[in-house]
């Protein structure tokens, strides 16, 4: 791929996940009922639909700071800062922008792709699992995992069926507690500590990250929601102008 997020900047932003709003289907499989619990563990649905607009500030372990933003129903924006290789990627409906060496460029498919598997991790109150996962799989036994028993679930990316995905879901409090997948270059794995209530959005405040490249602690800074942010943070640069020129 001409630009490969998740490698390069991305994949730093990438902090924390969560699910929000269970599909519907005539079938349940014993997989779809953990991801129900999961997802009202992480934010009751009353709760989450009150949100229209959220900011996350994170720090990075490997020096980096990075800023989430949220817009409903489908704007997103990740900047990520480090010095001289700091980087945006936004996503404004279904198409998608991103500020990369000193350059704005259009998000190919493949790249809002990268970026919507990302999300997974940053919008912990509007991922879907059944939408995002396909094929979801219960596995017999449970697995000790961040210091809680947890159902284990196997599923693959429904728009990458190429991509093998496994996620641990605690068997007593239902919360997210390690999520991993298998990408070209190897595995990357996030585990989630410290979980904390935010007006009824529950985040985990401490995470890890691991990548081919190395290991990363992830500390949530801080979490806003219903904020004023200016429709302007999600345009291309060069679809605005700044007041006065």
């Amino acid at each position: 791929m001409k630009h490969r997020i998740s490698r390069i900047v991305l994949a730093a932003a990438a902090a924390t996940a969560g699910v929000f709003l269970s599909a519907c289907g005539l079938f349940r499989s014993p997989a779809d009922n953990v991801f129900d619990s999961a997802e009202e563990a992480i934010a009751a649905r009353e709760a989450a639909s009150k949100i229209k607009t959220a900011q996350f500030e994170y720090e990075l372990g490997d020096g980096k700071t990075s800023t989430i933003r949220f817009q409903a129903p489908d704007n997103v924006r990740i900047d990520v800062l480090d010095g001289e290789h700091s980087a945006v990627f936004c996503l404004n409906g279904k198409s998608g922008w991103m500020y990369l060496r000193g350059e704005v460029l259009d998000m190919t498919k493949e790249d809002i792709r990268e970026m919507h598997g990302a999300l997974l991790q940053t919008i912990p109150f509007r991922a879907d699992f059944q939408e995002i996962f396909t094929d979801a799989k219960l596995q017999e036994e449970t697995e000790d995992v961040c210091g809680e028993e947890c159902k284990v679930i196997g599923a693959v990316f429904r728009l990458a069926p190429e991509v093998k995905a496994k996620l641990w879901i605690g068997k007593d409090t239902d919360l997210l507690r390690q999520f991993e997948f298998v990408g070209e270059d190897g595995v990357y794995t996030m585990q989630y500590f410290d979980y904390c209530d935010f007006d009824g959005i529950t985040l985990p405040s401490e995470m890890f990250r691991f990548t081919p490249e190395g290991a990363a602690k992830i500390s949530l800074v801080s979490f806003e929601t219903n904020t004023e942010i200016p429709e302007a943070v999600f345009l291309k640069p060069e679809q605005y102008s700044v007041e006065g020129d």
